[in-house]
């Protein structure tokens, strides 16, 4: 018995078959489309780099979507490997895996908050969008951190800009203000890198947030979202980074959980952003702050180069026991343990009939 209840068991713990997700033609559609615009960027980017640079790019995705580690329109410290974990384009089915704890469908209209930090979070929550067939509104902070969008020529105003361009997406920021600590640059954005992010936003011509003061420009924040439709109309709002008037206060980007939240908990909460304002409204918030926690939770890798090829890791499939035969195994189990029952019984039925009545 014990031998036959060990191989059942060694049965079913190998009946391990991979399961995909309901919803996996749409995590793969996003994957490709953001490997598309990763491609996009690299063909626009390195003929110009080429023309003034005769060192040769041994990473284009790497020298492409990378900015320097400080540049005029730096404006915080960032984690290098956060920026190349972003680049995966099944980041991008990621992002859709969270979408979909929204009861959402094609055509509802979402909230986008972006920075320039992680240019790569950026295009994945675009590629999720555009697999989803959903009407994103979006507002940008333009200045980064370490190693994000932070080349004065090619922020991430520029780089929406050449997508929209070349077809890869249909939309882009709708307006777009400095960043940093007050929304306005901070103390050390430096008034050419005020002038450059300026002429950013001019040169992709849209809106200029500057209404003077962090709270003003939340202010500004809000009252557009309001043009299109009612804060309570927007399924979800998407919130990539730590932009400070998405936020509210830098700590907030703590405070909030990473990924979704049906709504925010209850804090004491140093500053008041857009995303509080729309959590009173009763919007769900997506909350890609903690990259690396984003990257394990779907196992995705962490910082690795080269990119892996789309289509790959548990966002896409997860090993799964089969109920059958476990079933089955189970099954077996309670028969051998009937036999089992039924041949002890007949062994002491004759034990008892070899023995006088009155001694038993």
């Amino acid at each position: 018995m014990t031998i036959a209840f060990l191989a059942l068991y060694y049965w079913a713990q190998n009946s391990l078959v991979k399961v995909q997700p309901v919803d996996y033609q749409d995590k793969l559609q996003a994957a490709q489309f953001m490997k598309q615009a990763l491609e996009t960027l690299e063909q626009y980017r390195l003929p110009a780099v080429e023309q003034t640079s005769t060192s040769k790019v041994n990473d284009p995705l790497v020298y492409t979507m990378l900015g320097e580690k400080d540049s005029p329109i730096t404006t915080d410290e960032g984690r290098i490997e956060d920026k190349i974990t972003v680049l995966n384009p099944n980041f991008a089915a990621a992002v859709v895996d969270l979408l979909h704890k929204v009861d959402i469908n094609k055509g509802d209209t979402i909230a986008v908050l972006l920075t320039g930090s992680m240019p790569g979070a950026n295009i994945a929550v675009y590629s999720a969008v555009k697999a989803l067939g959903l009407h994103p509104v979006i507002i940008t902070s333009v200045s980064s951190s370490w190693w994000g969008a932070n080349q004065p020529d090619f922020t991430w105003l520029d780089m929406e800009k050449v997508l929209l361009d070349k077809g890869d997406f249909s939309f882009r920021s709708l307006a777009a203000s400095a960043g940093g600590s007050d929304d306005h640059g901070g103390l050390r954005l430096s008034a050419l890198g005020r002038q450059m992010i300026t002429e950013a936003i001019e040169r992709n011509e849209l809106i200029h947030l500057e209404q003077g003061s962090l709270a003003g420009n939340i202010k500004g924040r809000i009252e557009l979202f309001e043009r299109l439709t009612t804060l309570k109309n927007y399924k979800v709002l998407v919130n990539v980074g730590g932009g400070v008037a998405a936020l509210g206060h830098r700590e907030n980007f703590y405070l909030i959980p990473t990924g979704f939240n049906s709504r925010l908990p209850s804090k004491n909460y140093p500053g008041r952003g857009v995303v509080h304002t729309f959590a009173e409204a009763g919007v769900p918030i997506i909350h890609i702050a903690n990259v690396e926690r984003v990257a394990r939770d779907y196992n995705l890798p962490v910082a690795k180069l080269p990119i892996p090829r789309e289509g790959v890791g548990l966002v896409f499939e997860r090993n799964k026991y089969s109920l059958k035969i476990a079933v089955i195994a189970l099954a077996l189990m309670f028969i051998i343990l009937a036999l089992v029952k039924w041949f002890d019984r007949k062994h002491y039925r004759w034990r008892e009939e070899k023995v006088d009545k009155d001694t038993i």
